[in-house]
């Protein structure tokens, strides 16, 4: 009698096991994996997957402001615009130091056709956090929007922020300048380019194809 509620008893958890696994596999499933399954279809643009892998992830755990700006980044791509701003907009004000989240956020702006914000954003932070990506950006926009003074005063911002160091606000300069067909301007701002940076590969390409020789007369001092 003894031998046998041993035996039932070292038994029972071989019975309880299946029942177990049933229920482990009915409930949610990890965090980790939700997540990192999630972020992998972001990465490879899978924007339907990955909308639904976050909205898992906020429904049961929200404050994360990485998922937020994913989820709503992942919205913005299959044109969910209203809801994807609410969420990219909650993950930068969380993190507003992020370039990432607020280029995502102009990004969402842009899709918005919601201009005023946009121009707002990336010059508050070009001017306040002097952040050159974001004038840099805002000048991409600028062209993108057929709006050569937005983009203009983006370059400009650029070049007076790094202050003669930096050749490539001088070669988004030339974009814009080619943008608007000015091609005098476009060949001073490559000029000056040239003087920061002469032995830069971006830089020497571009003075051929303008036809301009690589020597040092043939720079000119920055500035605006």
């Amino acid at each position: 009698m003894r031998i046998q509620s041993i035996i039932s008893a070292l038994a029972l958890p071989a019975v309880l096991l299946p029942a177990m696994l049933l229920t482990a596999c009915a409930g949610p499933r990890p965090m980790v994996a939700a997540k990192k399954e999630a972020d992998h279809a972001f990465t490879y643009g899978q924007y339907s997957k990955a909308a639904a892998g976050y909205a898992e992830i906020l429904e049961r755990a929200p404050g994360d402001w990485e998922v937020e700006y994913r989820y709503g980044v992942s919205l913005a791509e299959i044109g969910n615009l209203a809801e994807a701003r609410t969420h990219v907009e909650t993950a930068y004000a969380a993190n507003p130091a992020s370039q990432e989240v607020a280029a995502g956020l102009a990004h969402v702006y842009f899709k918005l056709n919601d201009k005023q914000k946009l121009v707002q954003l990336l010059t508050q932070r070009g001017s306040n956090l002097n952040s050159l990506d974001s004038y840099m950006l805002l000048a991409d926009y600028g062209i993108k929007m057929n709006d050569p003074d937005i983009a203009t005063v983006a370059v400009n911002g650029a070049i007076v922020l790094t202050d003669g160091t930096d050749p490539r606000p001088y070669l988004k300069a030339v974009e814009v300048a080619e943008d608007v067909g000015d091609s005098k301007l476009a060949t001073r701002r490559l000029r000056q380019a040239y003087t920061i940076a002469p032995n830069s590969l971006a830089v020497r390409n571009k003075v051929a194809e303008y036809g301009l020789a690589l020597e040092p007369t043939t720079g000119l001092p920055p500035g605006v």
